[in-house]
């Protein structure tokens, strides 16, 4: 066990944490906490793994020349103090408050430091920086926003299906858990392997025939069962009346692990049984 005592509440009422339990990047945050103890607001150094020159707009800021060059050049490191305390009674834990605000910094950012305010970063680094900077990892919520937000295939599935798809074998698995469990993290590099992955594009019209619909209901039937999966689609057919499209595996596994699956007997016939 490495226990540090970390005044993370208001009031100022100190708090053992284990940082054996916590993530590489929630440890990172613990160390740096512990490193600049004694001083109000909490302050810490986050690298970017990027360079001053990389930033949006640099040279609009700072123009050309030997000194913007220089400075172009500088690590681009940010300074974070605007930290929410644990509230005086609040039943959150510190390791719970740790894992959240962790996971609050970008995923590519990492913390490096402890400092004194903006201008006054600690020098010593703390011992898990490394370990934090390939603590790539999101929570659920995050990783569904991330899958939302990749330009190229678009992925916008609900927290339900995301549950779905994993039982199904077809969505990543955690990488880690935090809390005890309590907390399942995904990895920015399974989600990218998640969205470049190989797959078939359906038609409602096709989908509704691999679920086994018929009649002139059965596309409409098969967008509700859709929907009731949470399942998006991924693009649309081309032409003026092109029809939505669909990922096939994921409904491949949606159909894998539908309640009643394996029943026979029955003719599915525009969604009721006959």
């Amino acid at each position: 066990m490495t226990v540090v005592k970390l005044h993370l509440r208001q009031g100022g009422q100190a708090d053992d944490v284990d940082l054996d339990t916590l993530t590489p990047k929630a440890r990172a945050l613990a160390e740096a906490i512990h490193m600049s103890v004694g001083h109000q607001p909490i302050g810490v150094l986050h690298a970017t793994g990027r360079v001053k020159g990389d930033v949006p707009n640099f040279r609009y800021r700072h123009g050309n020349g030997p000194e913007a060059d220089a400075l172009a050049e500088q690590p681009d490191h940010r300074f974070v103090t605007n930290y929410a305390l644990i509230g005086r009674d609040s039943a959150v834990t510190a390791e719970r408050w740790l894992e959240e605000q962790a996971r609050s910094v970008p995923y590519d950012a990492w913390p490096i430091a402890g400092a004194r305010s903006r201008m006054e970063p600690l020098e010593e680094r703390v011992p898990s920086a490394e370990a934090a900077r390939v603590d790539r990892c999101l929570t659920r919520d995050q990783a569904l926003h991330y899958l939302a937000e990749q330009s190229d295939r678009t992925i916008i599935l609900s927290n339900d299906a995301w549950i779905m798809l994993q039982k199904a074998g077809n969505a990543p698995a955690p990488r880690h858990h935090a809390l005890g469990g309590q907390m399942p993290l995904w990895a920015v590099e399974d989600l990218d392997a998640y969205v470049g992955r190989q797959f078939e594009r359906w038609t409602v019209t096709r989908v509704a025939e691999e679920l086994g619909y018929s009649g002139p209901s059965a596309t409409g039937t098969a967008r509700k069962q859709l929907s009731r999966w949470g399942l998006s689609a991924v693009g649309r057919a081309p032409g003026r009346g092109g029809e939505s499209l669909f990922a096939a595996d994921q409904v491949r596994a949606a159909q894998a692990v539908r309640p009643g699956r394996g029943r026979h007997g029955a003719t599915r016939q525009a969604g009721r049984f006959t």
